[in-house]
């Protein structure tokens, strides 16, 4: 909760100096006694309706409960504001209402309501996240009054709630023929010993380390029999293959009918990819790349972190607009005497070249995942290259045509569907 009321802009609407003159120059010219009570008392109500309406203006504060919020497309999400008295006066008739912003909502819903002396109240709305993106609600406006309503006052909180909507969910069931699963592995070698995953104790033997000894479980055993053990941890021995998803928006490489469904169903299929692997506790990257301009391709590196970096990124991608990111460097494009790029236009065009120069620096046996549109055969004859360094291609393609099973160098692809659960 963001309890700070930092930020409230108060507005008063009043005549608050043109009523005092007037009773004032009615009391002093008035020679009936009764007309200057009846000043007096008026120009009584208005000073401490005055009053009254600036102390609630200065003690009416508005905090938000979430400061974030985080949905998955076509989702409802609930954003919730506190409206809080702090003073001793009540406050009569108040009317809350907050922004939604660019969301589509349907249950909006204004607050009348009447808050004694430091109680509060809440005040929610729920929201469709019909598209993907960031958003973010706010301000929440409070106006109120004096108990007469000579001055009303309104108070704008600059507080906002920022809304990441993530693609939607989707289903990807997705095994690699060659035993690279996505996951970690049980391997029979110990070099591949994880120390985080404990299995079991044993007799220590000739040449173990030493700080493989469980002492206290070694000291409690030959408390027990007296023969003065030692005991050995043993750990599970596992093999780890990281996973980088290499997502395509650039639109020129795009067909123009459906491109905008289509780039949208593969930043889907993308973010199945990043929650498949997290939940398999799997090390997972991605690299987004936006267009040929310096500065087109953005990385999230192979971590065992939560996807939420990732899912915050794919939720903010504009494809649209290149976002300044990291750029693209030791491109590997020679140039003849004329000018010109000597590779063939298909194999040389951005998202081949930048998916070619960044596998080169992925690790041993990372599974290296591109999703987008069709490349041509003679590109994937180039990225074949990348099997020399031990990567395993794969390939999910999105295009209206039939696409056979497997492309020229032997690794597997897979066709995206364009509508429903499941991504393939």
């Amino acid at each position: 909760m963001k309890g700070s009321n930092r930020g409230i802009v108060i507005e008063k609407k009043h005549n608050f100096t043109a009523g005092i003159v007037f009773f004032v120059l009615v009391l002093l010219f008035s020679p009936s006694f009764p007309a200057q009570f009846l000043c007096i008392f008026f120009i009584f109500i208005l000073v401490c309706s005055r009053l009254y309406a600036e102390y609630l203006s200065r003690h009416i504060r508005v905090t938000r409960i979430d400061s974030e919020l985080r949905v998955f497309r076509h989702e409802w999400v609930r954003v919730e504001v506190k409206v809080e008295n702090h003073g001793l006066l009540p406050a009569f008739m108040l009317v809350a209402s907050d922004s939604p912003g660019d969301l589509s909502v349907i249950k909006m819903r204004r607050t009348f309501c009447t808050l004694f002396k430091r109680s509060w109240t809440r005040l929610y709305w729920d929201g469709l996240c019909a598209d993907r993106g960031v958003f973010h609600a706010g301000p929440a406006v409070i106006k109120g009054s004096d108990p007469l309503g000579f001055y009303p006052f309104r108070v704008t909180s600059t507080e906002t709630t920022k809304i990441y909507v993530y693609p939607s969910i989707r289903s990807v069931n997705l095994k690699n023929k060659n035993g690279i699963p996505l996951g970690n592995i049980t391997s029979s070698n110990p070099l591949y010993e994880d120390v985080t995953r404990y299995r079991s104790l044993r007799l220590y033997y000739k040449g173990d380390e030493r700080r493989r000894i469980n002492w206290k479980a070694s000291a409690h055993v030959s408390a027990q029999s007296q023969s003065g053990c030692l005991l050995v941890n043993e750990y599970e021995a596992t093999a780890s293959y990281p996973v980088m998803i290499f997502l395509n928006v650039s639109q020129n490489e795009y067909p123009a009918r459906n491109k905008k469904y289509f780039t949208e169903r593969i930043i889907e299929a993308a973010a199945a990819f990043c929650l498949k692997a997290s939940r398999e506790r799997q090390p997972f990257g991605i690299i987004i790349y936006i267009s040929e301009a310096e500065g087109g391709m953005s990385v999230i590196p192979a971590s065992v972190s939560s996807p939420i970096p990732a899912l915050e990124r794919l939720a903010a991608l504009d494809y649209s607009i290149p976002a300044p990111c990291e750029p693209l460097k030791d491109f590997s494009v020679t140039r003849n005497s004329a000018g010109h790029n000597s590779r063939d236009p298909v194999i040389a065009r951005g998202s081949v070249i930048a998916m070619l120069n960044y596998g080169r620096r992925l690790s041993y046996g990372t599974r290296y995942i591109y999703t987008g549109p069709d490349l041509g055969d003679e590109a994937y004859i180039t990225l074949s290259l990348l099997k020399k360094r031990h990567l395993t291609l794969e390939y999910l393609i999105i295009d209206e045509r039939s696409l056979f099973p497997a492309v020229p160098g032997n690794s597997p692809r897979y066709q995206v569907k364009e509508s429903g659960y499941d991504i393939i």
